[in-house]
């Protein structure tokens, strides 16, 4: 029985724990609503006199100064105070069933009082004095929320504000609409006139079907192909292209497309075959074409093509051209930087209208001159040159292309850019220096000697029992050097040392030999490496110290043996 009361008072307290623990953690999650404990004046609590009076007149009440309970402000869903010069929303907090909101066209700077306001589904503040929104982030409630005409660059707490279905964000300084990716019940987004230029953050919200983007910096409908749920769409004043990816929205029922750069709709005869589609505005594109080289006889190919993939002719063309499709052709007897035709074509369900602009670069005359011989390249004004192969030049290096014969400014083909006039750059070279290798039967010396320059002579060699006869280009035989005329070749050279072997005396001679002072009168004979005098097979006294020797050596070895038996 014990046992039994314990488990009921352990069960009992662990009941009071769980309630207490999801009490305190459901007061940390919602922001506590705002109240008033007594009644109060109107403008101390809506300290901004031009609130205050939208507040006076929701009520009813006679004067800004009248008393106002909470269960009176609770009474309020709704506030229209547009362009009141309200400044400040203190106040508004203590409004807990707020549900519309509509203050357009004021000075109000920040949203911190409605950060608590958890009943609010439509809060609309177009043309204020915003930058920072995240004091939003926990109005979850919202459904609707219009700020256009801020000074709103990052939707900081956007993201989670899941419930929205509408957002309108036009004429503010945004950039990145990536917080807007989850908000997965989206139905309207506009952000005209911003800074936006990538649409990916949409691709994924499938219940989108009215959009503005007009005025942006768009390039990519990749994004919006699979928004099979767009209706409306407006993206006038991009710089849109490519409009395939808009050819299968099944849905769509009208798009702008004005002030683009598009050349080509023959992509979306799919969409003017749908029963859904009502209109779309392609008017007043602007089309810059590729650069061409000027040329007095100008002939570009007409790119225009309408829904069903025709070319569109030309409604006017500038410089008195003429068109014969599919080209349009220009006769320019002086340099023009630009000429230009226009089109203009009513489609079965809008219009297809614009301007091409074709620029043209004057083109001058790059030479490359390598020591008199020339080649040509024509160049575009402004464009970088092609770098010749370099060339070669036989005992020269070659440095580079310069802008003189001699000295001069080294052209730099990475950086340099074709100035408008024709210009030469010349090949410059330095002279090479080769080793002239001097080789005195395997003894060697060297000379640094620059290209075809003449060969400082060495000194004659000597050489016992020969005679020098000169330096020869091979050991043996070969062409002899003249160092008189002989210029450095464009490579390293070896010269050798060849020698003539003096003529043995004859024994019949009157002539007188000098002894070498190996006693007999004959001459040593002497090898090439040093003179080294080798002993002859008569020389004296050669065997007798080494029979010495040997004599001794044999008599300590018989005493040492005798020594040893003794003991």
């Amino acid at each position: 029985k014990r046992n039994k009361t314990a488990l009921r008072i352990l069960v009992t307290l662990a009941v009071v724990m769980a309630i207490s623990f999801w009490v305190g953690t459901s007061s940390k999650e919602e922001v506590q609503a705002a109240v008033i404990a007594q009644p109060t004046p109107i403008n101390e609590i809506f300290t901004d006199e031009n609130l205050a009076n939208a507040i006076k007149a929701t009520l009813n009440k006679p004067s800004t100064t009248s008393d106002v309970s909470q269960a009176e402000l609770d009474s309020i869903s709704e506030v229209t105070a547009e362009s009141s010069n309200i400044a400040s929303l203190e106040g508004a907090q203590y409004l807990n069933n707020i549900d519309t909101l509509v203050l357009n066209n004021n000075k109000i700077t920040d949203l911190n009082s409605l950060a608590g306001l958890s009943k609010l589904r439509i809060l609309e503040a177009n043309d204020n004095q915003l930058n920072d929104i995240s004091a939003l982030a926990n109005v979850t409630s919202l459904h609707q929320l219009r700020l256009g005409g801020n000074q709103i660059e990052q939707l900081n707490g956007v993201s989670n504000l899941i419930n929205l279905e509408t957002i309108e964000l036009s004429n503010n300084q945004i950039t990145d609409i990536s917080p807007i990716s989850g908000l997965k019940n989206l139905i309207g987004l506009g952000i005209d006139n911003n800074k936006i230029s990538d649409l990916s953050p949409i691709s994924g919200l499938s219940k989108l079907n009215h959009l503005t983007a007009d005025n942006n910096q768009i390039s990519d409908l990749s994004p919006i192909s699979s928004l099979g749920a767009m209706e409306i769409m407006r993206l006038d004043g991009n710089q849109i292209s490519d409009v395939t990816p808009i050819a299968n929205l099944a849905n769509l029922n009208y798009v702008f497309l004005a002030e683009n750069q598009i050349s080509d709709i023959s992509s979306l005869q799919p969409l003017f075959n749908s029963p859904n589609f009502f209109g779309i505005t392609l008017d007043n594109q602007k089309i810059t074409s590729e650069p061409v080289l000027y040329q007095q006889e100008l002939v570009v190919p007409n790119n225009i093509k309408d829904e069903m993939g025709a070319l569109i002719s030309p409604d006017t063309i500038s410089d008195n051209g003429v068109y014969a499709s599919p080209n349009i052709s220009w006769n320019l007897a002086n340099y023009t930087n630009q000429v230009s035709y226009t089109f203009n074509k009513q489609l079965a369900q809008g219009s297809f209208s614009g301007t091409v602009t074709q620029p043209l670069h004057n083109a001058y005359t790059a030479t490359f001159d390598v020591d008199g011989v020339k080649t040509n390249e024509v160049v575009e004004e402004t464009k970088l040159l092609q770098e010749p192969t370099a060339p070669t030049k036989e005992g020269y290096t070659f440095t580079g292309w310069y802008d003189a014969k001699t000295g001069g400014n080294k052209w730099d083909f990475a950086t340099d850019k074709m100035p408008a006039e024709d210009i030469t750059l010349y090949a410059q070279f330095t002279i090479n220096s080769y080793t002239a290798t001097f080789d005195i039967d395997g003894k060697l010396t060297t000379q640094k000697v620059t290209y075809q320059s003449l060969l400082e002579e060495p000194a004659a060699p000597t050489k016992d029992g020969y005679t020098f006869k000169g330096w020869y280009d091979a050991k043996t035989g070969g062409t002899k050097w003249d160092f008189a005329t002989g210029e450095m070749p464009a490579g390293n050279i070896t010269l050798y040392a060849q020698f003539t072997k003096n003529a043995t005396p004859d024994s019949n001679d009157p002539t007188t030999v000098t002894p070498t002072g190996n006693g007999n009168g004959t001459s040593t004979p002497s090898n090439s490496g040093g003179n080294t005098t080798l002993p002859t097979a008569g020389d004296e006294n050669t065997m007798l110290p080494i029979f010495i020797g040997v004599f001794l050596l044999g008599t300590a070895m018989l005493i040492l043996r005798k020594t040893i038996k003794v003991k």
